[in-house]
């Protein structure tokens, strides 16, 4: 093996690690989005819960304070589910950019992959012209040997 094919093996190696290092990040990402979707779903309940409170607490006699209390229990609820929302539009975006890290890094690997193909392509039709050659040579040789004896 040449030092280029060496040099370029580091440098597979090296990409290859990389790409490993960026599809565990994509995962950590996703990971990471699935979490945000549950405290969705989670606030979205309780905001229909408390809603659903609310409501039912209409239908009853009962104090300005209690109504008061109940619509900053749905307030507050609601705005929980907004920063809740707002945190997988985050996620979703963090996976994006991650899934295009490990694309990048896939296309570095699969550029450098393919310059060792030719790389060792073109070192075997060197091999192969000089092999030819060598058989060129021999073949005149014991041609002008065989003239020579006659």
């Amino acid at each position: 093996m040449t030092n280029k094919q060496k040099r370029i093996q580091r440098v597979v190696v090296h990409r290859e690690k990389e790409l490993d290092k960026r599809v565990v990040e994509l995962g950590e990402a996703r990971v990471a989005a699935e979490r945000s979707e549950g405290a969705v779903a989670a606030e979205n309940e309780r905001v229909a819960r408390a809603a659903a409170e609310r409501e039912a607490m209409s239908e009853r006699a009962m104090t300005a304070a209690e109504w008061r209390e109940a619509n900053e229990w749905l307030e507050s609820r609601r705005k929980s589910q907004a920063a809740a929302t707002q945190e997988l539009e985050r996620a979703n975006r963090h996976v994006e950019s991650k899934q295009g890290h490990v694309l990048n890094a896939r296309r570095a690997l699969k550029g450098v992959e393919l310059y060792e193909t030719r790389l060792k392509q073109e070192e075997l039709k060197a091999e192969d012209r000089a092999d030819q050659r060598l058989q060129d040579e021999l073949a005149r040789s014991r041609a002008g040997q065989k003239r020579s004896k006659v």
